[in-house]
């Protein structure tokens, strides 16, 4: 089993330029929910898309990313549209965008 990430490592990683890496991040399982909360506001669709399906994801993050990619697609982001049709096709049993309590 994969020892958990620290907060300050993995806000690290969240805040790191080169995409691939904060890719890694958000399909991560023991990323900190405070570097995948970070994540949620990332420029690329694909990374967000990731946290919909990571179970390290909480619930408030994925409905604000399931939002905002929403948006972003219903205003012509094809990047955006790609992403969600990705989760839909995911097989990971979350729901990522049930609202939060």
């Amino acid at each position: 089993m994969t020892e958990p990430m620290s907060v300050a490592r993995g806000v690290a990683l969240a805040n790191d330029p080169d995409d691939a890496v904060r890719e890694a991040l958000s399909t991560n399982p023991s990323a900190p929910a405070e570097a995948l909360a970070l994540l949620a506001d990332d420029p690329r669709p694909a990374i967000r898309a990731n946290l919909l399906t990571n179970p390290a994801a909480p619930a408030d993050v994925r409905y604000q990313v399931h939002a905002s990619l929403s948006a972003d697609a219903a205003a012509g982001d094809l990047e955006a549209e790609n992403a969600l049709a990705w989760v839909r096709y995911d097989r990971s049993g979350r729901t990522p965008c049930a609202k939060p309590k």
